[in-house]
Parts: C-alpha cells; sequence; structure tokens
C-alpha cells in the first residue's frame, strides 16, 4: 500500500482489514485502536477545559503522546511488506539460501522492533490516562475508561503479532520475550489502576 491508513476513509481501511491482502495487519490496526484510544482521553480532557484551563499540560502531553502512536500504524504495513520482500527472495542456492535467511532473520528482528516501539507508547498512553482521571469533569469520565480499554487492547494485540515474529528468531528470541511480557505487565497494571479508580463528581 502506497498511501497512508491515516489518508483513506473508514469505509475503505474496513474493507481492506476484511480482503485477503495480509497488511492492513494486526499490529496496523492495533496502532490506529490505540490513537483513537489517545484521542477519547483528549476529548474528555478538552471538554473539560472549557472550565478548567489547568488542564491545558495534560493536553499538550496527550497531543504528543498521538503524534507519536499515528506513524505506527503505517509503519507496521512498512515492515511487515519488507518480511514479505525478504520471505520471497531467491533459494535455489547455498548461496541465495544464506542470503535469504540473513534477510528474513533481519525483517523479522525489525517486524518486531517496531511493534514493541509501538506497544511501548500505548503503555505511556495508558499511565497517562490514569493520570488525568482526576482532572477531567464528571460526565466524561467514562471515555477517558473507554480511551483506556481501547489502549490496553491495542497493546494486547500488538503483542500478538509480536510473538508470531519472536517464534521464528531462535536464539534472540528469549531477549524478545522478556521485552514483551514486562510491556504487557506494565499496560495490564496501568489499565487495572484506572479500573480501581473510583468516579468522583467533579
Amino acid at each position: 500500500m502506497s498511501d497512508s491508513l491515516w489518508d483513506v476513509t473508514l469505509a475503505d481501511l474496513r474493507a481492506r482489514t476484511a480482503s485477503a491482502s495480509p497488511t492492513p495487519g494486526g499490529g496496523s490496526v492495533a496502532a490506529v485502536t490505540a490513537a483513537f484510544g489517545c484521542a477519547l482521553v483528549l476529548m474528555a480532557l478538552e471538554i473539560t477545559a472549557r472550565r478548567d484551563p489547568a488542564v491545558g499540560d495534560a493536553i499538550a502531553t496527550g497531543r504528543s503522546l498521538l503524534d507519536r502512536l499515528e506513524p505506527a500504524a503505517d509503519r507496521d504495513v512498512e515492515l511487515f511488506e519488507d518480511y514479505l520482500r525478504a520471505r520471497r527472495l531467491p533459494r535455489g542456492t547455498d548461496e541465495e539460501r544464506a542470503t535469504r535467511r540473513a534477510a528474513v532473520a533481519a525483517a523479522s528482528a525489525a517486524a518486531t522492533e517496531g511493534p514493541l516501539a509501538a506497544a511501548a507508547v500505548a503503555v505511556e498512553a495508558l499511565e497517562w490516562a490514569f493520570s488525568v482521571l482526576p482532572l477531567v469533569a464528571g460526565p466524561v469520565v467514562s471515555d477517558v475508561r473507554a480511551g483506556a480499554d481501547l489502549l490496553l487492547g491495542s497493546v494486547l494485540a500488538t503483542l500478538r503479532g509480536a510473538e508470531a515474529n519472536v517464534a521464528q528468531m531462535g536464539d534472540d528470541a528469549p531477549a524478545f520475550t522478556a521485552r514483551l511480557d514486562a510491556l504487557r505487565r506494565a499496560a495490564e497494571a496501568a489499565h487495572a489502576r484506572i479500573d480501581r479508580t473510583p468516579e468522583e463528581p467533579r
């Protein structure tokens, strides 16, 4: 795909996702979901800002997170297409097979690093969502919680895709698995803190 996922309509994105094309796949859709989760929390803050300008710093932090989350969708497509190109390399001779193995290994590592980086930003967004809960106006607390639900789902979905790559990594797999597990625990812990926070009308 040459165009950005952010330049197509929602209907087109849905249709592409539901097609036989391998992209956009789980990582890209998860990244889009994370951006919308972050956007929901921002909406709650923007509504709150109408009566409480003191939330401006929290909004600025959220905008920065959103700017970091958005590129992950297109990046995931690029990385997976690089991986597919590596898989299509010729393997008729020993030299070609060695070249292909090295290319597939490098592409697999890159296609795992990308999702891990995206998941890490989504975890930051979850922690930010928790930090703004006491700031938002009562009626839109549910939007912060809904945004956090989407962010958690995005992290878990992203890590599922990364796990599929790790399974093919051989000696490098344990280090990647440890990072996956750490991100999953961090996301679940941040979301649990949000769930445990009682709603207090303002």
